[in-house]
């Protein structure tokens, strides 16, 4: 097993000072900015902010990067209470106190300027430094169509990826939200590093240990240029037998469709206004499930064993996933109970129950789906989420994930 149950939020920090002056209108775009850190979604931030927002020496446009980097990454919170208000010479600072699945607390605090704009943001207090971040700059391919081989080891899916100039092998993770170098083959290579607690998953916590400059990294001609991707001791994902370089998450593809084509050994990225014509051409027949999207995870009404739940897709899950008292409460919805263990991201590794269920998703049943029970609380408590499901389903079935018109397509 691996972390591919994991939904991998690395945790940073962002240390601040600010000038602000109306509580009223500074109030609604901390919490603006909290509920985007909730969602994982940070879309719309740049508007928030003052031109000189920057993160400790880190000045714009890399400070605003780095801030939405954080957003993105940030682990589970189930909510949070103002807990006070500070005004001084240098402005007026808010002060949060945030709550986490297991009931922790931690605090937060967004200062502003006197316009009332975001100058600097301390989202959750850590053990990590980050002393400089390079600017990122993202190429689109003219291309509509985009097919990449893909490879299973141990049911999960592995692509190639050209990075400086050498192939490397790539989860395709839609469970995480970004782009994610293994420590053990890449090294923090510019001026600064990441240091301490990292990523909380469904096991265990990583650890966060430096920031890579890509100078060039190509998929089928979706590429990244100039790019500083952080880094993670992600060698428990090398037990499937192959060498894994990174975890290819979201980011890298969040703007086309997905199509999963297992048996064909291929992943298809499609523009998303040629879809339709596209699987049309193809002769496919085709059912649409519609989706919500909770974070960056997209999520869906499915049943197991004739049970009603929300389940996010994640094609990093080797099995599906459910709570760890799912057996109990609905005995009758699993067989072939047994105890195993999962390795988590970073050194995490927990015995949790294994059974077989039957999914349904759309107007489709899938019977016999490897299923591991395990803790999904920072899943639930924070979006409201059953569990995942992955392989499983896309080992039997051709699928195309659209995040954009949140919506799943089962192909024929």
């Amino acid at each position: 097993m691996k972390s591919n149950l994991i939904i991998t939020a690395l945790l940073f920090i962002v240390v601040v000072t600010a000038h602000g002056q109306d509580v009223n209108k500074c109030k609604p775009i901390a919490e603006r900015i909290l509920t985007a850190a909730q969602n994982h979604t940070p879309d719309g931030i740049d508007e928030l902010l003052a031109s000189d927002f920057h993160y400790n020496k880190i000045k714009q446009p890399t400070a605003a990067k780095v801030l939405k980097q954080i957003i993105a990454q940030m682990p589970a919170m189930t909510g949070w209470e103002l807990a006070g208000t500070e005004q001084d010479s240098t402005g007026l600072t808010l002060h949060y106190i945030i709550t986490k699945p297991d009931s922790t607390t931690s605090e937060a605090t967004i200062l502003f300027t006197a316009d009332n704009l975001v100058l600097e943001a301390n989202l959750l207090s850590s053990n990590v430094s980050l002393l400089k971040a390079n600017p990122t700059a993202k190429v689109q391919p003219k291309v509509k169509t985009v097919r990449v081989p893909v490879h299973l080891h141990s049911g999960l899916p592995i692509v190639t990826v050209i990075i400086d100039g050498h192939p490397c092998n790539m989860f395709f993770d839609a469970g995480s939200p970004i782009v994610v170098l293994n420590s053990k083959h890449f090294d923090h290579n510019i001026e600064g590093q990441v240091m301490g607690s990292g990523g909380q998953g469904v096991v265990g916590t990583g650890s966060v240990s430096g920031v890579h400059h890509v100078k060039s990294m190509d998929m089928g001609g979706v590429t990244l240029n100039e790019t500083d991707i952080m880094t993670s001791d992600l060698s428990n994902l090398e037990t499937v037998g192959v060498a894994v370089h990174g975890i290819l998450g979201q980011s890298y593809y969040k703007d086309f469709d997905v199509l999963f084509d297992f048996e064909a050994g291929e992943i298809v990225l499609l523009s998303p206004d040629t879809t339709y014509q596209w699987l049309l051409n193809e002769g496919y027949r085709c059912q649409t499930v519609k989706g919500v999207k909770k974070g960056h995870l997209l999520t869906f009404d499915c049943q197991v064993g004739g049970v009603p739940v929300v389940l996010a897709f994640d094609s990093g899950a080797q099995t599906n996933l459910l709570a760890s008292d799912w057996p109990q409460l609905h005995p009758s919805t699993v067989k072939g109970l047994k105890k195993d263990h999962l390795t988590g991201y970073g050194d995490g590794r927990a015995s949790i129950t294994m059974g077989k269920t039957t999914l349904t998703l759309g107007n489709r049943t899938f019977k016999k789906q490897q299923t591991a029970f395990s803790d999904v609380s920072h899943l639930k408590e924070s979006k409201g989420i059953d569990g995942l499901f992955g392989c499983e389903v896309l080992a039997k079935q051709k699928l195309l994930i659209s995040y954009q018109r949140q919506e799943l397509i089962l192909i024929d």
